[in-house]
């Protein structure tokens, strides 16, 4: 189960010893993987390109952290004991100093900024001169930084999307990195279109993804191939887009793919109400029902709200969780069928 949120209970990995006490002043243990961060300043620093620029990263996104170890205090002497790095280890910022999350003893850190570094590299070496342009950055936490995300968007590189009423959208290619400091999840990279009409973030099936896990082995140089390979592929993502724009279906048809790609019927009938309304303006197509599914993944709205995100720092998170569930549905047997 993923956990986000502050470290109330540590007691399952240490058993009897309470409190918890945690000291960034202890002895600290680095366990960074493979490279170093920079703060963040108006430009990246990589020396790109004369008239290249690429936004740079604020502290929501790039901020170093360690493991550090936890100490326990025993009732009955009185005094502090570490606790073995294999039962867990505390993560920390080292610009606040806020706990991010518990972790056992292979758990490497991935700081934001040597992938950020890598998406750039690998985008100017494959994009048009065109397409790196007016570059936007989108940069979204949760937790304080338990959940980072970071997207990058090129005005450069857009597409018109003819839909079946003769209307048109416009897409803008979009890469975006997601990763967590608690022990959460893998480090993912993620690449697709952002629909200026609608904000809409559109993504793609599981093959256009790329996950890495922290440990020891990590490195970002991983993602380089997928960024260049996925940059190359993008206007054939366009005609496959363009292709659904076409694709009439009915409602009952878009229900019972939601159904069969295990979408929970609560869920399908909030989606089937969104398909309704953007078939309104695109017509009842494959891409009206896929608009319906990025809407829910890319909004906190009335209708698709997202729970308790008025008392705490979760929308960024659930929206990530939200994206990968969308992208199973894309991904499916099901979505084949009926794009096919």
């Amino acid at each position: 189960m993923l956990y986000y949120g502050p470290s109330k209970c540590i007691m399952k990995f240490i058993g009897a010893w309470c409190p918890v006490l945690t000291s960034y002043n202890e002895a600290t243990k680095m366990n960074v993987l493979n490279f170093e961060t920079n703060n963040a300043q108006n430009v990246t620093s990589l020396n790109h390109a004369a008239g290249v620029l690429f936004p740079a990263l604020s502290d929501k996104t790039d901020f170093n952290a360690v493991a550090e170890p936890i100490y326990c205090k025993n009732h009955e002497t009185g005094t502090a004991q570490k606790i073995d790095k294999s039962i867990g280890r505390v993560i920390r910022r080292t610009d606040n100093f806020n706990e991010l999350g518990i972790v056992g003893a292979r758990y490497g850190i991935a700081p934001n900024k040597p992938i950020f570094d890598m998406v750039c590299e690998g985008a100017e070496a494959t994009l048009p001169r065109q397409a790196l342009q007016d570059i936007q950055l989108k940069e979204f936490a949760s937790y304080g930084g338990q959940y980072t995300r970071f997207e990058l968007v090129f005005p450069g590189l857009g597409a018109d999307i003819r839909q079946l009423n003769n209307n048109s959208t416009q897409l803008l290619f979009r890469v975006g990195v997601s990763n967590s400091f608690n022990g959460s999840g893998s480090v993912r990279v993620m690449a697709g279109a952002y629909d200026l009409v609608c904000t809409n973030g559109m993504i793609v099936g599981e093959a256009e993804k790329k996950a890495a896990r922290h440990t020891s082995g990590y490195t970002p140089k991983i993602f380089a191939g997928f960024i260049e390979t996925e940059c190359a592929k993008y206007l054939e993502r366009v005609r496959t887009w363009q292709a659904w724009a076409r694709n009439e279906i009915r409602p009952e048809q878009a229900e019972q793919a939601l159904n069969d790609a295990g979408m929970s019927g609560r869920r399908v009938a909030s989606m089937m109400t969104q398909f309704e309304a953007e078939a309104a303006t695109r017509g009842r197509t494959v891409w009206a029902l896929y608009s319906a599914l990025t809407f829910y993944s890319s909004h906190n709205s009335e209708r698709f709200g997202v729970r308790n995100s008025g008392n705490v720092d979760n929308e960024a998170v659930t929206l990530d969780q939200r994206e990968r569930e969308v992208s199973r549905v894309i991904g499916s047997e099901a979505w084949a069928r009926l794009a096919a």
